[in-house]
């Protein structure tokens, strides 16, 4: 007969080949098993399957699978440090018995949305940027140089990072969490969020061309309505394009497909009529 009763069948501590296991699991799935109703839940449960298995009979790794199948989401890269917390605090309960599971459940939930803006603000707000500025560069004249950088970059580098906060995390426990979440940290992440800033304005004035072929007559000549504006603030309709995109984005709610829609339509029309041109200039 199956037994019904949770037991603890170890009291060794997980090894580095079975944290590596966890660490895999929930970064190469990342986000496989993702629904409306759990989001990452099912994806957490499937990761934590080595440590269930390591403590716990068969009832002990169904009630661990149950336990963290519930609702999670978080920023993908600097939020693996929540397994790694997670991590200690579900071998420290099947060890020493000492860490009950209202207080496991309330760290993972309480730890998503701080972990999120944390790593909102250096993934997409730093980190992808950055290296964006650098593939765009490498892009020139068609170079198929810069994806391939990228993708190798990108990949290796939030490599390196999730597993070093997984297992940071795990090193430290919740005491650990303090330093990602505290006040220093939030002003650390404010000055990311403008150094991002920063790198974004300097990826759109240097890449971002768009010139207006209006003409104004002015006597027997004409005067073009470009230069004027070049005189007056140069780069003020590319500067204007991409201020106008942030605005509609965020304020009327509109998705990135739909704003290349609008760009598609907008470029033909505005073309159509001869308003605006493509600023053949190097810039940069």
């Amino acid at each position: 007969m199956e037994e019904t009763k949770i037991q603890t069948v170890t009291q060794e501590k997980l090894t580095k080949k079975e944290l590596n296991a966890i660490w895999r699991r929930f970064a190469w799935s990342f986000p496989a098993a993702a629904s409306w109703e759990r989001m990452l839940g099912m994806q957490y449960s499937w990761s934590l399957i080595p440590l269930f298995k390591k403590f716990y009979n068969k009832a002990g790794q169904a009630d661990g699978m149950r336990r963290h199948s519930t609702f999670f989401n978080t920023e993908s890269v600097f939020g693996s440090v929540i397994w790694g917390v997670i991590t200690a605090m579900e071998e420290q309960k099947a060890i020493n018995n000492n860490v009950d599971d209202d207080l496991i459940e309330t760290t993972k939930i309480s730890l998503m949305g701080p972990l999120a803006g944390v790593g909102d603000a250096m993934n997409p707000g730093m980190i992808i940027p950055l290296l964006l500025s650098i593939a765009i560069a490498f892009s020139e004249g068609g170079s198929p140089l810069g994806a391939i950088f990228y993708m190798v970059t990108y990949t290796a580098i939030v490599t390196i990072i999730m597993k070093f906060l997984f297992f940071k995390g795990y090193g430290l426990g919740v005491n650990g969490i303090n330093t990602l979440i505290g006040e220093k940290a939030n002003k650390i992440k404010n000055a990311i969020i403008l150094f991002g800033t920063m790198i974004m304005g300097g990826v759109a004035a240097s890449y971002v061309n768009l010139s207006l072929t209006l003409a104004i007559p002015s006597g027997n000549d004409q005067v073009m309505v470009q230069d004027l504006l070049d005189g007056i603030f140069p780069k003020i309709v590319p500067l204007a394009l991409v201020l106008g995109t942030w605005w509609v984005m965020k304020k009327k709610k509109i998705s990135t497909l739909q704003m290349i829609l609008i760009y598609l339509v907008g470029i033909f029309v505005l073309s159509f009529f001869r308003i605006i041109g493509y600023s053949t200039g190097h810039h940069g």
